[in-house]
């Protein structure tokens, strides 16, 4: 029985080092990014040349209880960003801001919906991670973006 039980003991050790060791590996867009109530996942944004424009995606969940309200983003590598919805087949619109009601979730990873990064300072490179800070409301929420995806 002593056997079993430090057999056991090894057991759950070495798999909670090797869980330990694998989320370190995680890249930037697997990681949660947590704000009070906000939790923001999977931040991942395009490669593109100086001077054009990134697709940056992400997924925002309010674990609140009160709305939650994207106002924009900023980033030092584009001197312009919009938030975008897909309004019809090809017709798209710049959102000022958008709301997330308690307890849901806004999926920007999707061609429905996504924030753009425009007039880029300088080519966002493949595999690079870029700092962007998430405007809302009452606050700001600095995250980062790993660079993967086709470039736009």
């Amino acid at each position: 029985m002593i056997n079993k039980v430090r057999f056991s003991a090894a057991w759950v050790l070495a798999l909670s080092l090797v869980s330990f060791a694998l989320a370190g590996t995680a890249s930037a867009d697997q990681l949660p990014h947590h704000h009070g109530q906000v939790i923001v996942e999977e931040v991942s944004a395009t490669p593109a040349s100086t001077g054009n424009r990134s697709i940056l995606r992400l997924r925002l969940t309010n674990d609140g209880y009160n709305h939650t309200h994207l106002l924009g983003v900023e980033t030092p590598v584009a001197a312009e960003a919009w938030i975008i919805a897909r309004t019809g087949d090809t017709e798209t619109t710049i959102l000022e801001s958008i709301t997330v009601p308690p307890e849901e979730a806004l999926d920007m990873t999707s061609d429905h919906m996504w924030i753009e990064l425009g007039s880029l300072k300088r080519t966002v490179e493949l595999g690079e991670t870029i700092p962007v800070e998430l405007i809302f409301l009452r606050s700001r929420l600095s995250v980062e973006a790993h660079v993967h995806g086709i470039s736009s």
